[in-house]
Order: structure tokens, then sequence, then C-alpha cells
């Protein structure tokens, strides 16, 4: 009864975080890369909608486009999910 008592307060400190604030869910999320290789000098994106998550924390209509704001910002935006933000 102890031990269990003891891994569900430890449960709790480390969903709560140390201030008892919760832990963001993009802190344990897992990323991936965009597929961009394909695209030429001047990218074409397809008008559609297949709407991703970025790590910028934007949603893009599609993965073609998060590539073309990599681009233009020249940051290492990834995926953090299939979906709005």
């Amino acid at each position: 009864m102890k031990v269990t008592m003891c891994m569900l307060i430890l449960s709790l400190i480390a969903i709560t975080g140390a201030w008892g604030e919760p832990v963001k869910a993009r802190e344990f999320v897992f990323q991936k890369m965009p597929i961009c290789e394909h695209m030429g000098e001047i990218p074409v994106c397809p008008k559609l909608y297949q709407p991703v998550c970025g790590t910028d924390e934007k949603t893009y209509d599609n993965e073609c486009l998060l590539c073309i704001a990599r681009m233009k910002t020249k940051r290492d935006i990834q995926i953090i999910k299939d979906g709005v933000c």
C-alpha cells in the first residue's frame, strides 16, 4: 500500500512539475522533419488543405507551405503534429 501511494505521489509530481503548474503538452511531443527536398528554386504548392502544426506553433495549410516558411525564414521548423495547432 505504501509503495502504491508513493508511486502515485511521484507520478503527480512528475505531471505537475516542481511548482504545481501543468507541464506543457508540447514538451513531450515528437517532431518530424517535413519532406522538402523535392522542392525546386521556385516552389509551387498544391492548394490542398492538409493542415500541419509547426514547431513555431503556427498552423500551415499543408507540409509544402511549411517547407516554404523554412526556406524564407531559414529556421528549422519541424512538424509537431498533423492537424491544426
